[in-house]
């Protein structure tokens, strides 16, 4: 099986506020079946983060609170997993650009080919769940989403 660019992505999302502040991705170039490489993202998700740059969320996404007060470059947890809302558009371009050019053999001359990131890779995509002390967990599990679910209880009371 052939290897192919395969991507990570991150919302954080900080808890306190409810929405999302900054986004991450990361690009893999894996062989094996659609299945490993899933099961190699979600394991990768719950670490690579840390390492991995993070960018603002664009300003093309604001919230407007309920005194009016609009605030550009976050946004609600539901653009996270919106195809229509292209949240992470700006990470696929950068991920694209900071791919090294592979080297072509042809005759004598050795180029360089640039890395393009495919039109539909696959991807796994993890929300980052920051409390108010700032600690960070990658939710990945249905245990993680229960445990987010415990936080949120705790955090509004209900």
């Amino acid at each position: 099986m052939d290897a192919e660019l395969i991507i990570n992505l991150w919302a954080l999302y900080d808890a306190s506020t409810g929405t999302v502040y900054a986004l991450a991705g990361r690009a893999y170039n894996i062989a094996g079946t659609d299945r490993a490489k899933l099961d190699f993202l979600k394991m990768a998700a719950r670490t690579d983060f840390v390492t991995t740059k993070r960018y603002r969320v664009p300003d093309r996404f604001a919230i407007v609170f309920p005194d009016g007060e609009e605030q550009r470059g976050v946004t609600y947890l539901n653009a996270v997993f919106d195809p229509n809302a292209q949240l992470f558009e700006e990470i696929f371009k950068n991920l694209e650009a900071d791919l090294p050019p592979l080297p072509h053999f042809s005759g004598e001359e050795v180029s360089y080919v640039p890395q393009r990131v495919p039109a539909d890779p696959l991807c796994v995509t993890t929300v980052l769940y920051e409390d108010d002390a700032g600690n960070i967990r990658p939710i990945v599990t249905d245990e993680d989403r229960a445990w987010v679910a415990q936080q949120d209880a705790r955090f509004h009371g209900y």
